[in-house]
């Protein structure tokens, strides 16, 4: 029994000493690693304070801005109309008519013949009076085949207006190449006193200004006819617009170009306001 005690006893300060040894080790060991994790942790943090502060340097896009209804319902749509256009296999729309060059308004044609301008021209351009160049005779016979024979005046009226708009005459310029001029004015006094202010010799020096300009022939209560020296011709119509109004239209035929047509009206509509004070009117 004193053996094994006396071993026992023996034994423990060395056990001791190991434990104290293993716990000594584990307590050294662990203020190592939470050093480490300690030194760790101190150099990271200033790397994450800077990467965060980097990240919030960094400005962030703004979100875009969703287009306000009305603008999108502004934005321009490519029609099937305009893609169609577009094509290079289809040919451009044909462009807006000049009005000013017809010798009488869109109202006034479809009234008298059930088209206007516009139907006018595509008919014609259909039978291939542009393509293939036919002369003034030859358009008005297509214009009369849609026109009843009475309206030959119209069918003139049509193929004037077509030949302009389409190029083959200038405005003014009649059939056979030359150009027409013609002023209109409606005065309040009967015919028979419109048509005696130009008929009578004496009545006339007291207002026309025209010493050179020969009458030639003399329709009482129609019209007068008159030739400048150049050759230009005049033919002066009177139409009663009522019982105490007339209206006195003048036509100068054969001028050579358009300019001359200028100056012709101009000379005219002088010639008619000296009448109007002639009978003081």
């Amino acid at each position: 029994m004193a053996t094994k005690k006396a071993r026992t006893k023996r034994k423990s300060p060395a056990s001791k000493k190991k434990t104290v040894a293993r716990k000594r080790a584990a307590t050294k060991s662990t203020p190592r690693k939470t050093a480490r994790k300690k030194t760790v942790a101190r150099k990271a943090a200033p790397q994450r304070k800077a990467t965060v502060a980097t990240k919030r340097a960094v400005p962030r896009k703004a979100p875009a801005k969703k287009a306000a209804p009305d603008a999108k319902r502004a934005s321009p749509r490519k029609t099937p109309s305009a893609k169609r256009a577009a094509s290079p296999g289809r040919a451009a729309p044909s462009p807006k008519l000049d009005a000013s060059v017809f010798p009488c308004g869109d109202e006034a044609v479809r009234n008298a013949t059930g088209r206007s301008w516009e139907e006018w021209l595509g008919l014609l351009d259909k039978a291939g009076a542009a393509a293939r160049s036919l002369d003034h005779q030859e358009i008005y016979a297509l214009a009369m085949q849609a026109l009843p024979e009475t309206e030959s005046w119209w069918g003139q009226m049509v193929s004037n207006g077509y030949e302009r708009a389409r190029g083959l005459r200038e405005k003014h310029q009649t059939s056979v190449g030359d150009f027409q001029a013609s002023v209109a004015k409606t005065l309040p006094i009967p015919l028979f006193a419109a048509y005696a202010a130009w008929a009578d010799q004496t009545l006339r020096r007291g207002w026309l200004d025209a010493a050179d300009l020969d009458f030639t022939r003399l329709n009482a209560g129609r019209n007068i006819r008159a030739r400048w020296p150049d050759g230009s011709v005049l033919d002066i119509r009177f139409n009663a617009t009522g019982p105490d109004k007339c209206q006195i239209v003048i036509d100068t035929m054969k001028l050579s170009d358009a300019g001359a047509v200028e100056r012709a009206k101009a000379f005219w509509q002088e010639q008619l306001e000296r009448l109007q004070a002639y009978l003081r009117l």
